[in-house]
């Protein structure tokens, strides 16, 4: 019996590695393929077509095989609105026609998308939106809104009715599970600890949030009211009135041109470009169109200098950056490890003049940040350094950017939140009532097993946590009054764990300039003496290929089903309570520079 066994055993491992071997061939095959590809042709009279839904991503793999297969965009942020402004000076491009799926995510980038399509239509070319039969939103509008003509057809579904932000919370969770939170903060509105402690917001950060939404209505407004030869006044008016629904109320409300489907919005846009009716539309997609080179486009050549991106996105934890999928605290994460190494290679090549660190991250620990504070520091005693804030830079992602020489942000970046906690959990209940498990510890000190979560902390173990959590917040102060030329005192008056939009924190001179990633780039030309229409850019650190997310994604697969082949039902429940632990334990006896929640306004 063990013979056969041993043969099945042999027998499908060998057909495996042969699949395997087989598909190593065929994507490198394939990949080579798709570099091989040559610039697309781009004809003259043609409209670049921007089929725009969901969110752009801050940064992607040029892995072709991950574009391919993955269906994801081929671009970031920044190829994104590079494409956009290499086809205002393009002879060839006429037009733009922006067709629209519900949007999602930050603020921030969709303002820095808006920001390049007004660049575009300055250039005097035309730009026409449509969303057809899709659902509108605001952040879809506000895209949209900058569109010379705003079209979509007449029963489609249009939300115009203001913003919110819905806060998590944990505290019934933990109480379930008999996991009790014991915390420190340092700042009024460090907010951090509250999904563990409550279920409601508190007075302060009710108001701190209240604020947000009241800087990200007036952006809002202005915005809409400039594309919309309106007032600021008149769009408020339409948001705290009567919600509108549909689409047909949008043009009711002026802020629509008309009801058209897309067969009439193509018509349309023919007769704008003096097309012949019979003739077709010459699209150009975007998603073909960032590949042409921006010489052919009428832009200049670049030179050998490099300004290098590094960006920060995630999560600040230690180790090496990539996506944790717990359920408390699971996300995209930055390690200080993967990131300092980046700033390094910036730090040591001779052709990159300058740096722009790109953060775009909500914190996380205080140890991680501060290595990648220091790290930026020393680079920043060589090379000019230039912060650029995408959609939240807060907590330990402020803490980083004291480091750089200039700080920009976008208006809606949420940044801020210089403030810090620390936390421990006393899990006795859980292991006790939940999993049957006791502990009987021997030490050799009184606070021996202060953090082994077995026992709640005693009240001078408590104090101690607190004043570790005290020290570190009056560096932290310390740290940005260095940086921002201000004293500790005022950094304590605008501290306190408060966020703040972009635009809130450079009237409190916590930032040095609004803008996007445009901006910052083009600082970092000046103060580096180049050229700023020449340089190069060069992303660090590299995205993951596409063959190294399959080689996680393939093991993690391996690993689950081999969990439920080889375990049972009730084995599942208690790796289901570890997960939760292990994300616990991830905070337990750390002192955390972090948001509490993510900071979505709808």
């Amino acid at each position: 019996m063990r013979f056969f066994s041993t043969l099945i055993a042999s027998t499908l491992g060998t057909l495996i590695a042969l699949g395997v071997i087989f598909m190593l061939f065929f994507f490198i095959i394939f990949a080579l393929a798709a570099m091989s590809d040559q610039a697309p042709r781009v004809r003259p009279g043609s409209v670049l077509l921007i089929e725009l839904g969901g969110s752009v991503p801050e940064i992607v793999s040029d892995d072709p095989i991950a574009t391919a297969f993955s269906g994801a965009a081929p671009y970031d942020l920044l190829d994104f609105t590079s494409a956009i402004k290499k086809a205002a000076v393009d002879e060839r491009i006429d037009a733009i026609w922006l067709r629209l799926t519900p949007l999602g995510g930050s603020w921030a980038t969709h303002q820095e998308v808006r920001a390049a399509l007004e660049v575009f239509k300055a250039a005097g070319k035309p730009i026409i939106a449509s969303s057809d039969d899709q659902y509108v939103n605001e952040v879809t509008y506000y895209v949209a809104s900058v569109a010379d003509e705003v079209y979509a057809s007449a029963a489609a579904p249009f939300e115009f009715n203001g913003f919110y932000i819905a806060a998590e919370f944990y505290k019934n969770l933990l109480d379930k599970i008999e996991v009790a939170p014991q915390v420190t903060r340092a700042g009024t509105y460090k907010s951090a600890v509250e999904p563990f402690l409550r279920t409601n917001l508190s007075d302060e950060n009710r108001e701190q949030l209240s604020s947000l939404l009241a800087d990200q209505q007036e952006v809002f407004a202005a915005a809409v009211a400039e594309s919309r030869d309106m007032t600021p006044e008149d769009v408020v008016r339409i948001i705290e009135g009567e919600a509108i629904l549909t689409a047909t109320d949008a043009y009711n409300a002026g802020l629509l041109d008309a009801l058209l489907f897309r067969d009439e919005v193509e018509s349309a846009l023919k007769a704008r470009l003096a097309y012949d009716e019979e003739d077709e539309l010459r699209l150009q997609n975007i998603r073909s169109y960032v590949r042409v080179p921006a010489t052919e486009a009428g832009l200049p050549r670049p030179a050998s200098e490099e300004i290098a991106i590094v960006y920060a996105v995630g999560t600040i934890m230690s180790g090496e950056s990539g996506y944790s999928m717990n359920p408390l605290f699971g996300g995209e994460t930055v390690g200080a490890d993967t990131f300092n190494e980046a700033i390094r290679t910036a730090h040591e090549s001779e052709n990159v003049k300058a740096i722009v660190i790109r953060v775009n991250s909500p914190g996380g620990s205080v140890a991680a940040s501060d290595a990648m504070w220091r790290e930026i520091s020393r680079a920043a005693a060589d090379k000019p350094v230039i912060i650029s804030m995408g959609d939240v830079a807060a907590s330990g992602g402020f803490w980083i950017a004291t480091a750089g020489h200039t700080i920009v942000a976008d208006p809606l970046t949420i940044t801020g939140s210089i403030g810090v906690f620390g936390m421990a959990f006393d899990m006795s209940g859980l292991y006790e009532n939940k999993l049957g498990i006791s502990f009987d510890v021997v030490r050799t000190g009184p606070y021996a097993d202060m953090y082994s979560g077995v026992r709640a902390l005693s009240p001078d173990e408590l104090r101690l946590l607190d004043k570790s959590t005290e020290e570190i917040y009056q560096n932290f102060l310390q740290l940005v009054a260095e940086s921002r030329n201000m004293t500790v005192e005022a950094v304590d008056s605008v501290a306190q764990g408060r966020v703040w939009t972009g635009k809130q924190a450079m009237a409190i001179g916590l930032v040095d300039e609004l803008g996007d990633l445009d901006r910052a780039l083009a600082i970092a030309a000046e103060k580096a003496g180049l050229d700023s229409t020449t340089y190069r850019t060069r992303v660090l650190p590299l995205p993951k290929t596409m063959l190294e997310q399959m080689t996680k994604s393939l093991n993690s697969r391996v690993a689950s089903a081999w969990l439920n082949h080889s375990t049972s039902p009730a084995e599942r429940t208690l790796l289901q309570h570890l997960e939760v632990l292990q994300g616990l334990l991830r905070l337990q006896g750390t002192v955390q520079a972090r948001l509490p929640f993510e900071f979505v306004i709808r």
